[in-house]
């Protein structure tokens, strides 16, 4: 963000509110990880929904209505540079990075219509409702079996582990076209991927990821290449059969596609699984009854999605001067637009504290985002997750959280990843 897209220096008692306010956004702490609702979003709604924070040089927006207004103009609110760090690389890491490809060419996230529209386009062909609907016998399948395994494994389980993770990796995998024994190295450099853009990690630590990020690339270079000498039935070569000729996709574009995409499909509902078993399994009843009630598991997963939204907030950028919530924006500024704060809005959500199943509108939510750039596989996401806990359910019916289990989320700038999950069967 330049300098002339910073708020001036002013004694105005709304400008020292929204400077309060953004001051309360702190990510990485503590505090704000157990619950950034209690520590930032309550008080954002309440204090300034359109705040800034001079830490991170970037206005802060929380309200549903001014985050639906952010979603609603992409030409305004641009996201073709939302894979930039807050703070510039320095020039030893970027060299680094610069080994494989960096910047990422623009994809389904860091890109705007009308290259956007082509590529959404493009992606959608494996994400129809029928194509959806016909992978829930395979889903199933991995579901079951993962299950099968922990109920004849140790009664002490940890299920981020051993279940929410495993199952969407599974059926990425599948998808995608990566042998599945692939994914935990996978997942390893897609982490590496994220932690350059933690303010926390040291300048060592981070040569080591640009590092970890490099071999990812040259991986799916190789994967691409194989695929180009012997399609398959998967999501690679169908991409590659569907760009020949003149607007073929470049080996550099197909990996940020496959970068973004393989990570959506796994962490995402990873996430939400997580989440959503510890609201199920905090009450055994409602774990009981889940069992035989598919639309209080329906109404329970977008309550979870509402509450713990898998993305809490992405980053746009303004293409002119504008105004949010009657708060001036300049050209060129960074507006982090928060789902996570928008679903605790009192004004669409009364009561947004509480994990209510009987919520009027609890399908409104922003868990998924909204507009251009909503999930792509929201519906996999969901199938995903209503197969994965009625097998859970059904091979563990007195699965119980370990004893002294809270909920703990991993650090980070957007994402709300539980750290583990602890259980216990029978």
């Amino acid at each position: 963000m330049t300098d002339d897209a910073r708020p001036t220096q002013s004694p105005d008692p709304a400008e020292a509110e929204r400077l309060a306010v953004g001051g309360l956004f702190q990510p990485f702490s503590p505090v704000y990880q157990e619950d950034p609702a209690r520590s930032f979003y309550v008080e954002a709604h309440a204090r300034a929904p359109v705040a800034y924070s001079p830490q991170f040089f970037a206005y802060l927006v929380t309200s549903h209505a001014d985050v639906m207004h952010v979603l609603r103009d992409p030409a305004l609110f641009s996201s073709a540079r939302l894979l930039e760090p807050m703070v510039p690389f320095a020039p030893e890491l970027l060299a680094r990075l610069q080994q494989g490809t960096f910047p990422l060419p623009p994809g389904l996230f860091n890109n705007d219509p009308p290259s956007h529209t082509r590529a959404r386009l493009l992606f959608s062909k494996a994400f129809t409702p029928t194509r959806v609907a016909a992978m829930e016998p395979q889903i199933r399948r991995f579901a079951g079996e993962l299950a099968a395994e922990l109920a004849a494994g140790p009664p002490e389980l940890e299920l981020m582990r051993d279940f929410t993770f495993k199952l969407p990796m599974k059926v990425i995998a599948a998808l995608v076209g990566v042998p599945y024994e692939d994914m935990p190295q996978l997942k390893a450099w897609q982490d590496d991927w994220f932690r350059l853009y933690d303010p926390t990690v040291d300048a060592a630590g981070k040569l080591a990821a640009a590092d970890g990020f490099v071999a990812y690339q040259r991986y799916y270079a190789e994967l691409i290449g194989k695929r180009r000498a012997q399609p398959a039935d998967d999501l690679i070569s169908a991409l590659l059969r569907a760009r020949e000729g003149e607007d073929s996709l470049t080996t550099e574009e197909m990996i940020s596609h496959l970068v973004v995409l393989l990570f959506a499909g796994y962490e995402t509902s990873a996430s939400l699984m997580g989440s959503l078993l510890f609201a199920l399994l905090g009450e055994p009843e409602l774990w009981r009854r889940v069992g035989e009630d598919a639309a209080l598991l329906q109404a329970a997963t977008e309550e979870t999605l509402r509450m713990h939204a898998s993305v809490q907030m992405e980053p746009r950028h303004t293409t002119r001067a504008t105004a949010i919530g009657g708060v001036e924006i300049p050209a060129g500024a960074t507006v982090m637009t928060f789902f996570g704060a928008a679903n605790y809005d009192a004004r669409v959500f009364p009561d947004p504290l509480r994990f209510d199943l009987d919520r009027p509108n609890g399908a409104r939510h922003l868990g998924f985002g909204w507009g251009i750039h909503s999930c792509l596989g929201a519906s996999l996401a969901r199938l995903e997750v209503r197969v994965g806990m009625q097998a859970l359910r059904a091979a563990l019916p007195d699965l119980r959280l370990a004893e002294g289990a809270r909920r703990s989320y991993l650090p980070s700038l957007f994402f709300r990843t539980p750290a583990a999950v602890p259980a216990v069967r029978g």
